[in-house]
């Protein structure tokens, strides 16, 4: 155990006692040098961190903390000759035995011949935020000095006031099981397998990082007909109020669907007493509600005698669409035939963002089927995904290429669609490859990503855009997949916008014009002279 945590194990005893009005301290260190001080006989009040005693108690350094309204009890064992002990930042207010006398001002106190001092009350000067008590064996001098002990005083309005700075909240995959010091959530926990519960683990601590007393109320409420609880599996309503367990000075609430079933996102909010202090956020999944199939422009095309491994898409999600995981589908009977041989598993995998993918196997016969799954939910309802079209082809054997424009302003985005076919005319395999000899080169086209040999085509389709220079002019673009077929060129120019009508156009525009007022010349001619 941390001496941080043993000190609040020390406070925690002290501030439930405090509720009462009184403290009982026990010494915390016996000690057997003279003039040791210790915790005293009579109750101190108002001790925020009891006194903390180092490992070696001759010639200590002692700290405590108290509240400003607050009195601190001190022992002084005997001295080898009458001891005194001093304070600054207080006073010393009497309930004491063996002090022989005071000082006129109060900041010194004098023990009888070599006797102990038991309950030397003190108490801090209004206003400070520390005194300190020293004891001497002896007269007060450097060289007598035994022990000293600092301290920290703290505003009464400070305990038992919840402190953001020192109280946290997380969500978490299991219930709490020691104190709570950090915020930060399990990644994936607030994602609630349909029909669990979620969990929020917390600790509550005051401005001076001590627990908070036994008599606060911490109040827990969801939105959207989740349910909460202080208790696992015991769900009462949308709210819930408990008070804080200081004892093992951490807690948990709990979350789950207010219906069974029932497709959820709440907020749990936290109130302690009465205040909002944390707010947390869950994802309760709910029972399948639909199944998707996505894949391809038009579908997936698999390749003769060969197993598609990616293409095939599945989704299943709960009614608020968010993606469910580990659920395992059956793939219809008659998504099979003479061509479509065989599926893997269509089991959904671990992504909360991305489908599964599910490979298809194609005989050596070209051909198609349509592809549906299915899965029974907790409701008893079969749900049934929309029909994929899945496709046994041949590779890539011819291509052609285009571009989507003609003619490209200087940095427009030309898109070079390629389009590859089997030896039937079918769209290529979805795992045919551009090739290893691939290349592709155009003037004053800057490619956006480059082209990699081990590009694949999609329904036969693979498309690259590029950035548009600026240099005008007529130029061709070569598309050379040789491993499929021969080379091939795409014509394309760049004009820029102030010079995209040329001068010839200017001159044709011009002989229009000239011809349309000759017209109109010769029709006024003709009137005037028919008057």
């Amino acid at each position: 155990m941390s001496t941080k945590t043993l000190r609040k194990r020390i406070a925690l005893v002290a501030v439930a006692t405090l509720g009462a009005g009184v403290l009982s301290v026990a010494p915390a260190n016996a000690g057997t040098n003279v003039a040791d001080i210790t915790a005293g006989t009579v109750p101190s009040t108002g001790i925020v961190a009891a006194i903390a005693t180092p490992s070696t108690a001759a010639n200590a350094d002692l700290t405590a903390t108290l509240v400003s309204n607050g009195r601190l009890s001190i022992n002084v064992s005997a001295g080898t000759a009458a001891s005194n002990v001093t304070v600054s930042g207080g006073t010393f207010a009497g309930f004491t035995t063996g002090v022989a006398s005071y000082s006129s001002s109060g900041l010194t106190a004098t023990s009888s011949s070599a006797t102990a001092i038991a309950s030397l009350i003190v108490v801090p000067n209004a206003g400070v935020t520390s005194m300190t008590i020293k004891s001497y064996d002896g007269a007060v001098a450097t060289a007598n000095l035994q022990d000293t002990l600092t301290v920290n005083i703290v505003p009464a309005t400070s305990v038992g006031v919840v402190s953001a700075a020192d109280s946290f909240a997380n969500i978490h995959t299991a219930a709490a099981a020691a104190e709570v010091t950090t915020m930060g959530d399990t990644a994936g926990a607030e994602r609630v397998a349909n029909g669990g519960q979620g969990y929020i683990r917390y600790t509550l601590h005051d401005g001076n990082d001590v627990a908070m007393p036994a008599t606060t109320v911490v109040t827990a409420s969801a939105t959207n007909g989740a349910v909460v609880s202080f208790t696992s599996a015991t769900y009462l309503g949308t709210s819930a109020v408990d008070t804080y367990p200081t004892s093992s000075d951490y807690d948990t609430i709990y979350v789950a669907q207010g219906t069974a079933n029932a497709a959820i996102d709440t907020v749990v909010t936290i109130s302690v007493n009465g205040v909002v202090w944390a707010t947390k956020s869950f994802k309760l999944l709910g029972d399948i509600a639909s199944i998707e199939l996505a894949g391809g422009l038009d579908g997936v095309y698999g390749e003769t005698s060969a197993t598609q491994t990616s293409g095939i898409n599945l989704k299943v999600k709960d009614s608020l669409g968010r993606l469910l995981t580990s659920v395992a589908t059956t793939i219809s009977g008659q998504s099979y035939n003479t061509s479509v041989t065989g599926f893997g598993t269509a089991t959904t995998g671990s992504s909360t963002s991305l489908g599964t993918q599910v490979s298809f196997t194609c005989s050596a016969t070209k051909g198609s089927a349509d592809v549906k799954v299915s899965k029974t939910n907790a409701a008893n309802a079969t749900i049934t995904s929309n029909t994929l079209k899945v496709y046994c082809v041949g590779a890539a054997y011819s291509y052609s290429a285009s571009l989507d424009k003609a003619s490209y302003v200087p940095g427009d985005i030309a898109t070079l669609t390629i389009t590859a076919k089997d030896s039937a005319g079918n769209p290529a395999s979805d795992i045919s490859t551009v090739g290893a000899a691939a290349a592709i080169a155009g003037s004053n086209m800057t490619p956006v990503t480059a082209l990699a040999t081990t590009d694949t085509f999609t329904a036969g389709v693979k498309k690259y855009t590029f950035i548009v220079g600026s240099t005008e002019g007529s130029y061709a673009m070569s598309v050379s997949l040789t491993e499929i077929d021969d080379a091939v060129t795409v014509p394309y120019s760049i004009k820029a916008s102030s010079t995209a009508v040329s001068n010839a156009d200017v001159l044709k525009a011009i002989v229009s014009l000239i011809a349309s007022i000759n017209k109109q010349i010769a029709a006024l001619q003709k009137a005037l002279l028919k008057k």
